[in-house]
């Protein structure tokens, strides 16, 4: 069974733009590999999409959060952190009856009124200087825990939404 099996692409991809617009932070659908399938992108800064522009930052940030993201919620539940550029990442298992087929998540946000962008990391990978770091760092949202939390519980609870129609069609 695929991710693709329960909702369509474009199902996935206007969940991705409600995140988004309800969050201001970056979403996406990613399958059992952990890529994206849908060819939406809603940036919810401007730095995002500046190291995404880089392969080293690509592969030395955002992958690799999103493996271990992939791996943190194979157990069946959400998971709540911070990516290598000291911003915060949420995803939730898509898991129908037993078998993982991916995974929705948002991303882009700073953790806490302390946090900040890991300057030297986004420098020595994407290229970007300190001065371009912190500009673009104005554009990332701060969210307290309590509202990364609460945007980890609406992905999940949107997820059940979808599985639970799926399963209702199939019955």
């Amino acid at each position: 069974m695929h991710i693709t099996d329960i909702l369509p692409k474009e199902g996935w991809a206007e969940l991705e733009r409600e995140i988004h617009q309800r969050f201001g932070l970056s979403a996406h659908a990613y399958d059992t590999q952990g890529a994206t399938f849908t060819g939406a992108h809603n940036w919810g800064n401007a730095l995002c999409p500046a190291l995404r522009q880089s392969a080293t930052a690509a592969s030395t940030i955002c992958s690799v959060v999103n493996q271990v993201m992939r791996a943190e919620v194979a157990g069946g539940q959400p998971a709540l952190t911070e990516c290598d550029a000291g911003m915060l990442v949420t995803c939730v298992p898509v898991v129908v009856d037993g078998e993982m087929l991916g995974m929705v998540g948002a991303c882009g946000g700073f953790l806490g009124p302390e946090a900040c962008a890991e300057s030297f990391l986004i420098e020595k990978t994407s290229g970007l200087t300190e001065d371009a770091v912190e500009e673009l760092s104005k554009s990332v949202k701060r969210f307290s825990e309590e509202q990364a939390q609460a945007v980890t519980d609406y992905i999940a609870g949107r997820v059940a939404e979808i599985i639970n129609t799926y399963k209702a069609r199939k019955a």
